[in-house]
């Protein structure tokens, strides 16, 4: 009896501990506020250092600083009426994230994928293109 006491409480904290690491892996719920008030500013933080920025007009590598200039723009330009998950899921350490922005424009799919560096999961690539 004792022996499969231990079992079922080795099985338990396994499962715990998967649960945390996926948990520490997703993203945020920060991020997704964020996209859904269209604050560049707040969005900044979660942005790795060099960042691939894909959005209507503009595909290139950027800094933190210079992709949040460029994503304060295009929320500018198309102020956010409503901001949709679609889709959110990890693999080890990474994560991705397919949603919908609807601006007054129009409706963007936003395409985000991140990485766990350093304690601490970073976008590394970011994509908002026109949807059809």
């Amino acid at each position: 009896m004792k022996k499969y006491l231990h079992i079922i409480g080795f099985v338990f904290t396994l499962m715990f501990s998967a649960q945390e690491l996926t948990a520490q892996n997703e993203i945020s719920s920060g991020l997704i506020t964020a996209f859904k008030n269209a604050d560049a500013n707040a969005i900044a933080p979660y942005l790795n250092d060099n960042v691939e920025l894909i959005i209507p007009q503009t595909d290139n590598f950027f800094t933190r600083q210079h992709a949040k200039s460029i994503l304060a723009d295009f929320f500018r330009k198309n102020p956010v009426k409503d901001f949709l998950v679609v889709h959110k899921g990890t693999k080890e350490n990474a994560s991705f994230l397919i949603a919908t922005y609807i601006s007054t424009t129009g409706s963007y799919r936003v395409s985000l994928f991140a990485r766990k560096t350093d304690n601490q999961l970073l976008v590394y690539q970011l994509r908002i293109e026109k949807a059809e």
